[in-house]
Formats: C-alpha cells, structure tokens, sequence
C-alpha cells in the first residue's frame, strides 16, 4: 500500500495572523504592557480580555487606548469617510470594531475552536481588499483554508520544513489545526529561521521574543508532538508503513551572528549525529531515507528564466559538508523550505532528491500561489505537486496603522 506524506513548509503564522513579509499591514502595539490602573483610567468597553479605557491626557482631551489581553496597546484606527459618509464617528465603537476584528483571528482563539466551513468562510470574505491574495493575507486564516486541501484521509503523515510560525508566536494554531496527525505520531516538524533566529522588525511593531524563548517555545512544541531531540538538534523517526526513516536536522544549529542575519548551519554536532543514525539497522534497512531541514540545500532561482536571487544573509553555509554527509550515509530525499519556491530536483553529483516546498500560506517566488508536495512512498519515491485555491482570499481593509 502506498504511503501518502505531505510536504509542506514556510506557514508563517502568528499572533494575529500578520506577516513579516506584509510589513505595511503588521499589527502595531506598544512594546510595553501598558497600566490602566491610574485614577483617571476607566474602562468603557471589555471583551475577550480586551478592553477600551478612557483617560484624561496631558491637556484635558480624553483619550482612548485599546488595550489587548496581554496588557499591550494598539492604536485606535482613525476616522475615515467610506462611500461619502464617516465610518465609525465614535472612537470607542473604532476601537471595539478592531478589538473584534483581531481576535478572530487570534492564533489563541482560532486554537481554541477552530471554526467552521461557514465561519471561516466569513473570516476570507471579511472586508476584501482587492489585492493579489499571494502578497496580501492573513496568514492564520490560509493556513485553515489549506486545510480543506490536507485531509487526514489523504495523507498519512505531515512533514513541515520549518518557519512554522512567523515570529516564535503561534504554535497552539498548529497543534489545534494538525491535530490528527499528531494524535497518530505522524506530524513531522523542524524549526526555522522564523521560529529561532531573531528578525529585524521595528520595536514599536510587537514586543520582541528573545532567542532563548523562542528555541524553548519550539522545544516545548516537539515534546508535545512526541519528537525527541537529540542533544545535537536532529531527531530520527521510523515509519515502517512507509519503509522510510524519516531524519530532521536543525539548519539553525549555529548561534546568529547578527539580528538581520538568517544564514543557517546544520553542524559538525548534528552531522556526527547523522553519521551514527546512518550506521543503525533502521536506517539502512529502509527503502527511503529521507532528510528534513529548512534552508535550501543548493541555489534557488525564482522561476524559469530567472536568476538565483543573492544569498546574502540567507544560504546554509555548510550546504557542502552536508551534502557530502548525506551521500556517505545514503540519503535518498531532501526536504526542505526557506526560499519560498517550489522545485524538485537531484543535483548533479549527488544521489538524492530535493524536493523545495514554497510557502503554503503566502505562495511561490515565482509568482505562483500556495502549494505543496504529495509524496507516495512504495517501492519508489513518486512526487506530485498540490496546488492550494486560494482566490478568494484576501487582507483584512485595515489602515496601515490599525
């Protein structure tokens, strides 16, 4: 029977669903849990933890924060005339308008239950914008879209190749949202980039994670999923079904050398590692030994006739030493993300595949939308691409400062 395995990558999810790669639609706070507990401070409106507080500012003038359930403010969307009338005259309803609009897609609350085909439904249609959906979308909201494409009866297993969430924020989505696949051991995880490395967004956009929490934040999520990590970073699982081993590797091993720096190292660690896991009676008996990290292996180009971007700041700088490792062991499939571009390929000199996964929630480089790889493992590796309808998804119509 064959073995159906999903190859998926780059989700980006978040808070609320915004994007570093959407700068101009980023959800803007303060960085600093703001009080609300001066004597002129009262609250007019509470929901869901959020809540509106009215003050008297310096020169007498009332002032009105939207304070979300971390403590954290968000700017009140200003007043605008939509089909030659005000929308929205009265700061407070603004406020509680946004409140609501962000909580919907709250990484948190989408977790918590995670909608219907109706509801989500609405999510999509909510106040359209009109752009191409590939630039412009919530990427929580995708996420769920796409999975009307990934059903469990289809796949039986779940590799994602890293940047799962957009800035080490989010995971609860992902464990609400591949939930079947976790409950049979068949979500297969590595962190990227995103999830571990520090991103050099402006500090009045969100409060910043630390290097510490965000690697303790993707630890806490493997345990959960039942990977078990080696000291060195990579894990290793078995799927008999399939007569794979299936190996994940740590491409953000290495300390960054600088905040806006994402290049990425596998290691000496991880690949003596991979050596010994090479040498184990499961890996040689399998069929299929396949490898799962983030950065590209090898250059990526974003579409036919086009030319391999520059690698500043983004390669696998010991791509080599780790290709070298792979052939002596004999990996047979590499998976991976990063670039955003879909491309299978077996480079030359070397005895395995690569199969490139884009990102599932924001599309291809080359201008094409989400997509994924359908892996079918029998006697032999058999790949086919899946495209994502995504048409009807679009950004939420919020001001650039909302």
């Amino acid at each position: 029977m064959t073995f159906a395995l999903a190859h998926i990558s780059d989700l980006h999810v978040s808070e609320f669903g915004d994007s570093f790669h959407d700068r101009a639609h980023q959800v803007r706070r303060t960085p600093n849990v703001v009080s609300v507990s001066t004597p002129d401070a009262r609250i007019v409106w509470e929901q869901s933890g959020w809540r509106v507080v009215q003050s008297r500012g310096r020169r007498g003038a009332l002032d009105i924060t939207l304070v979300d359930p971390g403590g954290y403010a968000h700017p009140v969307p200003p007043l605008r005339r939509v089909d030659g009338s005000l929308r929205a005259f009265d700061p407070i309803e603004r406020a509680a308008a946004k409140a609501r609009r962000l909580e919907a897609r709250r990484a948190t609350t989408l977790a918590q239950s995670l909608p219907s085909a109706q509801a989500l439904g609405a999510l999509v249609a909510h106040h359209p914008r009109g752009r191409n959906p590939n630039e412009s979308a919530n990427v929580n909201v995708r996420l769920l879209r796409a999975l009307d494409v990934l059903q469990p009866n289809q796949f039986d297993a779940v590799a994602i190749t890293g940047d799962v969430t957009d800035d080490g924020a989010g995971w609860e989505l992902i464990e609400s949202a591949f939930a079947p696949w976790i409950k049979q051991n068949r979500l297969f995880v590595i962190a990227g980039n995103h999830d571990l490395y520090l991103l050099p967004m402006r500090a009045s956009t969100r409060p910043r994670p630390t290097a510490r929490s965000k690697r303790q934040a993707w630890h806490a999520f493997a345990a959960k999923i039942g990977l078990e990590l080696d000291a060195s970073g990579g894990w290793m699982r078995t799927v008999p079904e399939a007569h794979a081993v299936i190996v994940g590797l740590d491409s953000c091993a290495r300390p960054q050398k600088r905040f806006f720096r994402q290049n990425g190292a596998i290691g000496e660690a991880q690949l003596a590692w991979l050596r010994r896991v090479g040498q184990s009676a499961d890996f040689k008996r399998a069929f299929h030994r396949i490898v799962m990290f983030h950065h590209h292996l090898v250059p990526l180009a974003h579409g036919v006739g086009r030319r391999t971007p520059p690698e500043i700041g983004m390669r696998l700088d010991d791509a080599r030493e780790a290709a070298r490792v792979f052939d002596e062991v004999g990996v047979t499939a590499v998976l991976h993300g990063h670039r955003h571009v879909s491309e299978q390929r077996q480079p030359a000199g070397a005895n395995f595949t690569i199969l490139a996964s884009p990102s599932l929630t924001l599309g291809c480089r080359s201008g094409d939308g989400p997509s994924f790889w359908k892996i079918e493992l029998d006697a032999r590796l058999h790949a086919t691409r899946v495209r994502v309808p995504m048409e009807a998804m679009a950004q939420d119509d919020d001001d650039v400062s909302a």
